[in-house]
């Protein structure tokens, strides 16, 4: 394992200057304006010497680049999802229930909810979003969604697919200096906990969940930016089209981010698309 220190973008970005950006990366101001377009954090650049990034950093952040310093460590150090089978909220916190335990958050906890609602995948080079409006009555906080359908999960290089991926709510915290993480999923929790707000469909529920969460619990920060994520194929980095275009450095779907990840931690080669967006977006909010 070795031990990298990674600059990952946290979009949204400030009016870059993409020509002023470019040689940070050795490409070209369009190119930079593709990476930057791109509104989920993904790995820019990585280097085993940190003052090479915070340099890299203090330049970026100058031409208007939102940009952060995460260190491999702390990226391969986030567990996996416990999925919580069902819930409830009292007047002080969150009752989880696991598979073997219980678990109480109290509202006052510090929180980061990562809110992933995936976009449904069509063939291997184009992608639709399938949108619903939600059920009649419910309240404008929540009827910004999109309420795409299941997707597809993608392993980082695109190499292969695995099960449909379903909508989730990653909720992380910290105790005792170690990171803990528990993920409401759409498809396998149960949202009775909701009570009087509990909705027919599933796809509603999900989202009346992250409005209820980020109410009740005063220092949470919900990132809605993996919301309508689109996730890619390896058919997308092979073949160039308008819609795509040519993939540079550590983007999603390209061996050189299954590799760096690989040094990182073994384990951590095939991660899912759906997987490092959220550990990142996590990282980038703590």
């Amino acid at each position: 394992m070795e031990e990298f220190t990674l600059l990952v973008s946290d979009p949204p970005h400030n009016e870059p200057d993409f020509a002023a950006a470019a040689p940070n990366f050795g490409l070209t101001a369009a190119e930079v304006r593709m990476k930057a377009n791109y509104p989920i954090p993904e790995i820019w650049l990585a280097d085993t010497e940190a003052q090479k990034i915070d340099s890299s950093i203090e330049s970026l952040r100058a031409t208007g680049l939102s940009v952060t310093a995460v260190a491999s460590d702390a990226l391969a150090a986030i567990p996996d999802q416990t999925v919580v089978k069902s819930f409830a909220f009292s007047d002080s916190g969150l009752t989880m229930t696991l598979d073997e335990s219980d678990v109480e958050l109290p509202f006052d906890e510090v929180i980061v909810a990562v809110f992933c609602q995936p976009r449904e995948a069509v063939g291997e080079e184009s992608y639709r979003s399938v949108g619903s409006p939600l059920t009649s009555g419910l309240s404008a906080r929540v009827s910004l969604a999109g309420l795409p359908g299941p997707s597809k999960r993608l392993s980082m290089a695109g190499l292969q697919e695995t099960t449909a991926r379903s909508p989730y709510l990653d909720i992380y915290a910290s105790h005792d200096g170690k990171v803990i993480r528990y993920a409401v999923v759409q498809d396998e929790s149960d949202f009775a906990g909701l009570g009087e707000l509990q909705l027919a469909r599933a796809v509603d529920n999900m989202v009346m969940f992250v409005a209820e969460l980020g109410d009740c619990f005063k220092n949470a920060v919900v990132d809605r930016r993996l919301m309508d994520m689109q996730p890619r194929s390896r058919a997308m980095v092979t073949q160039r089209t308008a819609h795509t275009g040519v993939r540079k450095g550590f983007s999603f779907a390209t061996s050189a981010l299954s590799q760096l990840l690989e040094s990182i931690d073994p384990d951590m080669k095939d991660m899912t698309q759906f997987e490092l967006a959220s550990r990142l977006a996590y990282l980038t909010k703590r």
